[in-house]
Protein backbone atom coordinates (compact mmCIF):
# COMPACT_ATOMS: atom_id res chain seq x y z
CA UNK A 1 0.00 0.00 0.00
CA UNK A 2 0.88 3.66 -0.75
CA UNK A 3 -0.18 4.67 2.71
CA UNK A 4 0.26 3.99 6.05
CA UNK A 5 -1.48 6.24 9.32
CA UNK A 6 1.63 7.12 11.12
CA UNK A 7 -0.47 9.01 14.26
CA UNK A 8 -3.64 9.48 15.49
CA UNK A 9 -3.42 12.26 18.34
CA UNK A 10 -6.57 13.07 19.06
CA UNK A 11 -8.52 14.78 15.89
CA UNK A 12 -5.34 14.55 13.87
CA UNK A 13 -4.62 12.19 11.67
CA UNK A 14 -1.13 11.69 10.22
CA UNK A 15 -0.40 9.89 6.81
CA UNK A 16 2.41 8.65 5.32
CA UNK A 17 1.96 8.23 1.00
CA UNK A 18 4.62 6.94 -1.15
CA UNK A 19 4.97 6.15 -4.52
CA UNK A 20 1.50 5.76 -6.26
CA UNK A 21 -1.40 6.32 -4.45
CA UNK A 22 -4.16 3.91 -5.08
CA UNK A 23 -7.76 4.16 -4.90
CA UNK A 24 -7.89 1.65 -2.40
CA UNK A 25 -5.24 3.51 0.23
CA UNK A 26 -7.37 6.72 -0.32
CA UNK A 27 -10.69 4.25 0.38
CA UNK A 28 -8.89 2.88 3.54
CA UNK A 29 -7.98 6.67 4.41
CA UNK A 30 -11.55 7.89 4.34
CA UNK A 31 -13.15 4.94 6.21
CA UNK A 32 -10.89 6.54 9.06
CA UNK A 33 -12.07 10.06 8.17
CA UNK A 34 -16.02 8.28 8.43
CA UNK A 35 -15.53 6.55 11.44
CA UNK A 36 -13.90 9.65 13.18
CA UNK A 37 -17.22 11.56 12.11
CA UNK A 38 -19.44 9.18 13.19
CA UNK A 39 -17.82 9.43 16.89
CA UNK A 40 -18.54 12.99 16.64
CA UNK A 41 -15.28 13.95 15.81
CA UNK A 42 -13.98 16.65 12.79
CA UNK A 43 -10.56 15.40 11.60
CA UNK A 44 -7.77 17.31 10.66
CA UNK A 45 -5.09 15.43 8.44
CA UNK A 46 -1.58 15.95 8.15
CA UNK A 47 -0.41 14.29 4.72
CA UNK A 48 3.11 13.89 4.40
CA UNK A 49 3.61 12.99 0.50
CA UNK A 50 7.39 11.31 0.49
CA UNK A 51 8.99 9.65 -2.91
CA UNK A 52 5.07 10.43 -4.31
CA UNK A 53 4.74 9.71 -7.94
CA UNK A 54 1.06 10.38 -8.40
CA UNK A 55 -1.95 8.49 -8.47
CA UNK A 56 -2.37 5.57 -10.05
CA UNK A 57 -4.97 4.98 -12.85
CA UNK A 58 -8.56 4.58 -12.85
CA UNK A 59 -11.93 5.19 -13.77
CA UNK A 60 -12.75 4.47 -9.27
CA UNK A 61 -11.27 7.58 -8.79
CA UNK A 62 -14.76 9.36 -10.39
CA UNK A 63 -16.56 8.21 -7.33
CA UNK A 64 -17.17 11.26 -5.42
CA UNK A 65 -19.59 10.03 -2.54
CA UNK A 66 -17.19 10.47 0.16
CA UNK A 67 -16.54 14.31 -0.71
CA UNK A 68 -20.93 14.65 -1.09
CA UNK A 69 -21.24 13.02 2.09
CA UNK A 70 -18.34 13.45 4.84
CA UNK A 71 -16.33 16.15 2.93
CA UNK A 72 -16.77 19.50 4.09
CA UNK A 73 -16.99 17.71 7.88
CA UNK A 74 -12.74 17.14 7.73
CA UNK A 75 -11.81 20.63 9.12
CA UNK A 76 -8.36 21.14 7.56
CA UNK A 77 -5.78 19.03 5.61
CA UNK A 78 -2.25 20.02 5.40
CA UNK A 79 -0.17 18.40 2.61
CA UNK A 80 3.30 18.23 2.53
CA UNK A 81 4.93 17.74 -0.86
CA UNK A 82 7.25 18.55 -3.37
CA UNK A 83 6.58 21.85 -5.19
CA UNK A 84 5.64 20.20 -8.17
CA UNK A 85 2.58 18.41 -6.42
CA UNK A 86 1.56 21.67 -5.07
CA UNK A 87 -1.52 22.23 -7.75
CA UNK A 88 -2.34 18.16 -8.50
CA UNK A 89 -2.72 18.04 -5.28
CA UNK A 90 -4.87 20.83 -4.36
CA UNK A 91 -6.94 20.20 -7.45
CA UNK A 92 -7.41 16.45 -6.25
CA UNK A 93 -8.26 17.46 -2.78
CA UNK A 94 -10.98 19.68 -3.99
CA UNK A 95 -9.34 22.36 -2.65
CA UNK A 96 -12.06 26.09 -3.09
CA UNK A 97 -14.60 23.65 -3.91
CA UNK A 98 -15.61 22.36 -0.20
CA UNK A 99 -15.41 23.90 3.28
CA UNK A 100 -12.12 22.26 4.56
CA UNK A 101 -9.09 24.49 4.50
CA UNK A 102 -6.40 22.84 2.60
CA UNK A 103 -3.10 24.21 2.37
CA UNK A 104 0.35 22.40 0.85
CA UNK A 105 3.81 22.95 2.40
CA UNK A 106 7.44 22.09 1.24
CA UNK A 107 8.84 19.52 3.05
CA UNK A 108 10.63 21.81 5.02
CA UNK A 109 7.72 23.25 6.34
CA UNK A 110 7.09 19.81 8.57
CA UNK A 111 6.60 22.25 11.31
CA UNK A 112 4.68 24.83 10.13
CA UNK A 113 2.16 22.66 8.50
CA UNK A 114 1.73 20.94 12.11
CA UNK A 115 1.17 24.37 13.43
CA UNK A 116 -1.30 25.31 11.06
CA UNK A 117 -3.71 22.72 11.10
CA UNK A 118 -3.88 22.95 15.02
CA UNK A 119 -4.78 26.82 14.54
Amino acid sequence: MAHEIIKIDGDVITVHIRSVMRFADQKALQDVAIDFIRRGLYPRVLVIAEDFEGWEKSEEWGNDDFLLEFGNQIVKIAIVTDERWKDPVLMFTGKGLRSTEIECFDPSSLDAAKQWLRA
